[in-house]
């Protein structure tokens, strides 16, 4: 009969095993959490002021129109294909009415002259008039500090909150208060939520 010794591993080697492979398994878990924290994407933060106001354009008392206006006071660009402002109207008899204005949202015929824009459109006369002018267009350009965003007339303001302002049904007046939320839709996140008062 042979007898055959086998040796058996030595208690070192075996820890010394067991500790390589807990060091590969823990940079394993790390990189994959470190490649899920690098992934997420931040909303832009930037200060916004909204604000209703009565206008004229000039044509005297009997043109006033209501227009809503979206100043970027500072912060990052925000391209606006990748907004979306959300309205809350609350009437006498608790009807909430909720509006989203998209960059797919419908154009409006702001002055009745038969040229359409998407609003809220960019006050900016670099890129020409508003009016069949998709440049202007929300969600077509970049919102950079200092620009202002406007509805320009009853039509436009009327088609960002989703109702007929002049409709004297909805209530539409000096005093009333609007919720207005900008959702940055990339990442889920609001950019702005407060409400606005009419003045």
């Amino acid at each position: 009969m042979n007898e055959q010794k086998e040796d058996a591993v030595s208690p070192v080697v075996g820890v010394m095993l067991m500790l390589v492979v807990t060091i590969i398994i823990a940079a394993v878990v790390s990189g994959f959490a470190g490649g899920l924290a690098g992934g997420t994407k931040a909303a832009p933060q930037a200060s916004i002021d909204v604000r209703f106001m009565q206008d004229d354009g000039g044509m005297g008392p009997a043109y006033v129109e209501w227009k809503m206006v979206y100043e970027h006071l500072s912060g990052d660009s925000i391209p606006t294909r990748d907004i979306e402002i959300i309205t809350y109207y609350t009437l006498m008899n608790r009807t909430i009415i909720k509006h989203s204005q998209t960059p797919t949202s419908e154009s409006s015929d702001l002055y009745g002259y038969g040229t359409f824009t998407r609003v809220p459109f960019i006050n900016d006369m670099s890129l020409g008039y508003s009016g069949n002018n998709p440049a202007k267009d929300f969600g077509n350009y970049t919102w950079k500090t200092g620009d202002v965003l406007s509805t320009g007339s009853d039509v436009g303001t009327s088609a960002l909150l989703g109702f007929d302002i002049t409709d004297p049904d909805f209530e539409f007046r000096s005093g009333k208060t609007v919720e207005v939320k900008i959702l940055h839709v990339p990442t889920a996140k609001y950019i702005y939520d407060k409400e606005v008062i009419v003045l």
